[in-house]
């Protein structure tokens, strides 16, 4: 049995639930605001948001935790368990009717993702992981193991990039790497579920605009089942500090031949980054 068998029960059954929450306002979302730096937010989103912090904290009140909706308090710099809450990850492709959002939920231990709940209730598909133990997807009554693409070429890789984030400097970077097979998509979730049902080797996002509780619960997915995320310069995502940013991007990759990307990219990636 896994070590961390009851937090992964506890993070599957609440992104359903919350899941379940979205869909009664899915196409009737509400009154929509806009958050500082322009990004939207929905009476979904904050339905969600509490929901998942009530029951995060009843069920864990020693633990800290980051949710998108909720004030930064910082306690969670004191604790050595964070969870990790994105309640509507895709919320731009939520509002239009776009079926690619998903509930997030991660936990972060001692700076690390250790496990991870994505959830995709349209299609009612569940990815969820434990570093070091696996991957898996829940879909129409059945379970089965997911592993990432064994593509090493990078001229075969395929691309997921941000459906509404996309930048000229994605597009020269992709050019570097000799990857022309590219698929925009909503939600960092939806982008790593591509890697692990091997429909794509390769998610780049060379811009600071996500946050960690983007990337927390898709990068331990995306590592149980093989793969790797780092920024764009290939260093670790940093979870453990006051900066909720991913400043320096995201690169998520089968791991086959991520370090040949970076090198690829680092002449391109000059002043793409501030700080």
């Amino acid at each position: 049995m896994s070590r961390w068998q009851a937090e992964l029960e506890t993070a599957r059954r609440l992104a359903r639930e919350a899941g379940a929450l979205l869909l009664r306002y899915y196409r009737h979302a509400g009154r929509v605001i806009q958050k500082a730096g322009g990004s939207p937010q929905s009476e979904a989103d904050r339905a969600a948001n509490a929901y998942l912090v009530r029951a995060l904290r009843e069920a864990y009140p020693d633990d800290g935790l980051l949710a998108e909706e909720s004030p930064d308090t910082m306690r969670r710099l004191d604790q050595a368990r964070v969870w990790m809450v994105d309640p509507l990850d895709g919320t731009r492709e939520f509002l239009e009717g776009v079926p690619q959002f998903v509930v997030q939920i991660g936990l972060v231990f001692e700076g690390r993702p250790v496990l991870g709940a994505v959830y995709q209730p349209v299609l009612d598909k569940l990815y969820w992981g434990v570093v070091g133990e696996g991957a898996f997807l829940e879909h129409e009554g059945r379970t089965r193991p997911l592993q990432v693409s064994p593509r090493q070429a990078l001229s075969t890789f395929r691309a997921v990039v941000s459906r509404s984030h996309r930048s000229p400097l994605t597009d020269r970077l992709l050019q570097a790497l000799g990857i022309t097979q590219v698929v925009p998509l909503g939600s960092v979730g939806m982008k790593v579920a591509a890697l692990v049902e091997q429909e794509a080797e390769l998610y780049l996002h060379p811009a600071g605009y996500t946050n960690l509780w983007d990337t927390a619960a898709p990068e331990a997915i995306l590592v149980a089942a093989g793969g790797l995320m780092t920024d764009c310069y290939g260093r670790p995502l940093d979870y453990s500090g006051r900066e909720v940013k991913n400043r320096h991007g995201i690169l998520a990759s089968n791991g086959v031949a991520h370090q040949e990307i970076v090198d690829r990219m680092a002449p391109l990636l000059e002043g793409a980054f501030k700080g």
